[in-house]
């Protein structure tokens, strides 16, 4: 019963109707691949169907804790259920494997629920860095989430992220680390890298920081890229693409090292990094000022006091209306 408990997941949801397409098809392209598979998932369907016939008073009788129990000790190896039989009753053999179908596709469902009960870690209006069970280290960006089950690092280490994190992946080679972020999962062994899945249109960016990652979005990993440090890939959701490239943008962590570095960098982009950076909404009112240049570094300093340094540099005018900041004044000096 190999086949089935390492696809538990994907067979349970499918026949209680909670899967999605993209879950549905990868199960029956798994069957087609293997023969065994769609025989059990074959039986366990036809099970399915028949344990959801309303119980009599045999299947009442029958002691849904014990099996548990049973079941739980050993899923490959579950001894069957005896049912004691009246030799002066009428009795239905149907009926009677109606009870045992409802018992094994409990034990089937128990195990499949208890294992999707998840931990969630939620980063609100700050940054948070924590650990999980396996050894890995994990920096969650404001307004992000990470979700892992409570079996994690049993047999295989998956988080599903919405939002942006940074992931320092412990060594195991033989559990590989997998990122679910939408539509991309972001497979490793034992790296560092960041993903940035913010996107509301599902778009997701990953950069490598050190070590390899395998970046995919297709059961097969047919679409997929190997990554290394340094490298970049950008997911599109909508054209279901992924493209892989050098990343030029030294300030890819800023949000979590509030490190930033600025080389003939335009205010435009400057904008777009302290906004991202800091988690604020920044305006250039007029747009003369968009080509206007920067070079500087700034380590773990205030937004103020990045603006002070850009008024006095640029010679610009910034204030804040709302909750938004606005930046205004003239055109630079070319």
């Amino acid at each position: 019963m190999k086949n089935l408990s390492e696809h538990i997941d994907l067979i349970v949801k499918f026949l209680s109707g909670s899967s999605t397409s993209e879950e549905s098809k990868m199960l029956f392209d798994l069957m087609e691949q293997d023969e065994d598979l769609k025989k059990e998932f074959e039986s366990l369907e036809k099970t399915w169907k028949l344990s959801a016939e309303k119980p009599d008073d045999e299947i009442s009788s029958i002691d849904l804790d014990a099996e548990w129990n049973l079941f739980d000790k050993n899923i490959d190896k579950t001894p069957a259920k005896i049912i004691p039989i009246d030799k002066n009753r009428s009795f239905s053999w149907t009926k009677i494997a109606s009870a045992v179908a409802a018992v094994f596709v409990l034990g089937f469902a128990v195990f499949y629920f208890f294992n999707l009960q998840t931990n969630e870690l939620v980063a609100d209006n700050q940054i948070i860095e924590t650990g999980l069970p396996d050894g890995s280290h994990i920096t969650l960006n404001k307004g992000s989430v990470l979700e892992y089950r409570k079996n994690f690092n049993q047999n295989k280490r998956t988080v599903k992220l919405k939002g942006e994190a940074f992931f320092k992946v412990a060594h195991n080679p033989e559990k590989p680390f997998v990122v679910k972020a939408g539509k991309l999962s972001i497979e490793v062994v034992g790296t560092e890298f960041n993903v940035d899945a913010r996107s509301r249109k599902g778009n997701v960016e990953v950069v490598v920081n050190e070590g390899k990652v395998l970046v995919y979005s297709k059961p097969d990993k047919s679409d997929g890229k190997l990554l290394v440090a340094g490298d970049k890939a950008e997911f599109s959701s909508q054209k279901h693409l992924i493209v892989k490239k050098r990343n030029t943008n030294p300030n890819f962590l800023a949000w979590k090292t509030k490190k930033l570095v600025f080389e003939k960098t335009s205010l435009s982009d400057i904008v777009r990094t302290l906004s991202k950076t800091y988690n604020v909404q920044i305006i250039i009112k007029n747009p003369a000022l968009k080509n206007c240049t920067l070079t500087n570094t700034f380590d773990n300093q205030a937004l103020e006091s990045v603006f002070k340094v850009l008024e006095a540099t640029l010679d610009i005018h910034i204030y804040k209306k709302g909750k938004a900041y606005v930046i205004d004044g003239k055109a630079c000096n070319k």
